[in-house]
């Protein structure tokens, strides 16, 4: 046969319909005008597991799920098919063994020259797997990869649909804010791994948690937020009990078991809020007072929360201000020897004269300083203030200066202190760095190898508010203290406790065995100089010694009374 009668043979109608028969990847077939299957390929056969002889014959409405036959679908769609030409839809179809597929189908009306209608060609295409992958897509948008809850953008919308949908007067919505009790702890302690676990069998135990009307996702680190509809006080205390109980029943973790802890904070709209960001601040609010209460983890938003946040940022902005209007200032507490009343130095203390509020004491703005980021800048003023005060002195005392966490976990702060010393020509000996153990355990290594360093310098290194809070005898043995200053409480109680007493004898003793200089703070008797005298401690510092004063009356002080002539104590 030549080539021109093969091309002849290929393009005749028997040779095309064969071809379209052992198409498998799509599913080919035709339908008469009153839907019955007429003719069948192989990929409808792999698509819809009819062979031919099954199917033809046979209505196509066999291919719609039960709904879909009900609601008259497959005649619409030859309906469409005829009015517009052409049908193209996606949708569920059944296959033989009644499992489902997602198909692309595309309908066309076939017509005799003479316009009359033979049928319908259907195209099929099986798009289950594209669509699995579209879903997966769309649900790692959604939520968190790590716990599998709602991220934060799908939590929003969740909301913004529950308060948009409320019945008015009848029914709230309440947001929950969460946040883990001691999670970097845990981090620290077993790792990130460890972490990553924890977060992902809490999220476990929040989705089991939730019902109808609620909803809990994770907004990132280890804060989570929930909210719930509801119509009675009863079903919102269900509802934060249960989110509670999954929040602190213990775990079994691969490495450890650990019993998790959460601070919740509760408000509740419309009671609480207008608007949804202000449903979300002020359930936060609440979460932070619990955050900081020692024995309440579930706190209601309270009005008066709000004033005091607001306060506290109007301060916040303040203290930046303060900074570059030169509103801070330094007042100076001197430090004797408790025998003799020798000047061994002053602690330097910040001040902040206020504008329009005055004098605010440092326990009320330190800890914004700190939360709005501003305690690094103001500690660097402070230390470069104090040297270049102190190296004008006359006299040679040593001045003590606070370190805050945030400047001893910047790995900068040597080459800072070595620059300001060197700026404004201070001793190293005559600088003393008091840092807390609170502001250690932040980052035990990063700390001690700094303040290694900063000691080779010839600088000394104090620990401040030994006996408050947390303290241990592994940090004293670990880092190169200088100095223990013994916290204030344990001196007010001298005379009266003896548990006090015992106390400041062991810490005494420890420090004698350790050779690392003792200070008691607080010291305002005569009384409690005797007995710290008496029990051998070496240096003291309070009101009996002398209250904070600015440089100008320090001065004058120094040069009436040089060290050598400060007569003893009676």
């Amino acid at each position: 046969m030549s080539q021109q009668n093969d091309l002849i043979e290929f393009g005749s109608e028997n040779a095309y319909r064969l071809l379209v028969q052992r198409i498998k990847d799509y599913a080919i077939y035709m339908l008469r005008p009153d839907g019955v299957v007429a003719s069948w390929n192989a990929g409808a056969q792999r698509f819809k597991g009819y062979t031919a002889d099954e199917i033809i014959g046979q209505h196509y409405s066999v291919f719609y799920e039960e709904p879909d036959r009900l609601a008259g679908l497959p005649a619409s769609n030859l309906a469409l098919a005829l009015r517009e030409g052409k049908f193209e839809d996606e949708g569920w179809r059944v296959r033989k063994d009644g499992s489902r597929f997602w198909a692309h189908v595309v309908i066309d009306p076939i017509y005799q020259e003479n316009g009359r209608l033979l049928g319908f060609a259907k195209i099929t295409r099986d798009r289950t797997e594209q669509l699995e992958t579209n879903e997966k897509i769309l649900f790692m948008a959604r939520h968190d990869a790590m716990t599998g809850l709602p991220n934060r953008v799908h939590f929003l919308e969740r909301l913004d649909e529950a308060m948009f949908t409320l019945h008015a007067g009848e029914q709230q919505v309440a947001v929950v804010s969460i946040d883990l009790d001691g999670f970097k702890e845990i981090n620290d302690a077993f790792g990130h791994g460890v972490g990553d676990q924890l977060l992902s069998e809490l999220g476990k135990r929040l989705k089991n948690t939730v019902g109808e009307g609620e909803t809990v996702a994770r907004f990132g680190g280890d804060e989570f937020v929930a909210f719930k509809v509801f119509r009675q006080q009863r079903h919102l205390a269900d509802f934060i009990s249960r989110l509670q109980r999954a929040l602190t029943t213990m775990l079994h973790l691969a490495q450890t078991d650990i019993i998790p802890g959460a601070s919740l904070g509760v408000a509740m709209f419309p009671g609480d809020a207008a608007d949804r960001a202000q449903l979300l601040n002020n359930a936060d609010l609440a979460m932070y007072r619990a955050k900081k209460s020692m024995d309440e983890k579930i706190c209601f938003y309270e009005a008066n929360m709000d004033e005091a946040s607001r306060a506290r940022r109007a301060m916040a902005r303040d203290i930046w201000t303060a900074l570059e209007r030169g509103e801070f200032f330094l007042n100076y507490q001197i430090q004797r020897a408790v025998s003799c009343d020798e000047i061994t130095g002053y602690e330097v203390l910040l001040r902040w004269q206020h504008p329009v509020q005055g004098l605010i004491p440092p326990a009320v703005f330190i800890p914004v300083a700190e939360e709005c980021g501003a305690i690094g800048a103001i500690g660097d003023w402070v230390l470069e203030h104090a040297c270049r005060e102190a190296a004008q002195w006359n006299l040679q005392p040593r001045i003590a200066v606070n370190l805050s966490a945030l400047q001893l976990s910047n790995a900068g702060l040597v080459e800072k202190v070595r620059s300001v010393l060197a700026a404004t020509g201070l001793p190293p000996q005559r600088l003393e760095l008091e840092v807390t153990e609170t502001a250690i355990i932040a980052d035990r290594e990063r700390a001690l190898y700094l303040l290694q360093q900063l000691k080779a310098m010839g600088v000394t290194i104090a620990m401040d508010d030994f006996g408050s809070g947390y303290s241990s005898l592994e940090t004293l043995r670990s880092f190169p203290f200088d100095k223990i200053k013994l916290d204030r409480s344990f001196i007010s109680e001298l005379e009266t406790s003896q548990q006090a007493k015992a106390f400041v004898r062991a810490i005494l003793a420890l420090g004698h065995s350790l050779n690392v200089a003792v200070l008691a703070e607080g010291v305002e008797t005569e009384a409690q100089r005797a007995i710290l005298e008496q029990e051998g401690c070496q240096e003291g510092q309070g009101y009996l010694f002398g209250r904070p004063a600015l440089l100008s009356a320090l001065g004058e002080l120094a040069q009436a009374v040089p060290p050598h002539e400060v007569p003893r104590r009676a």
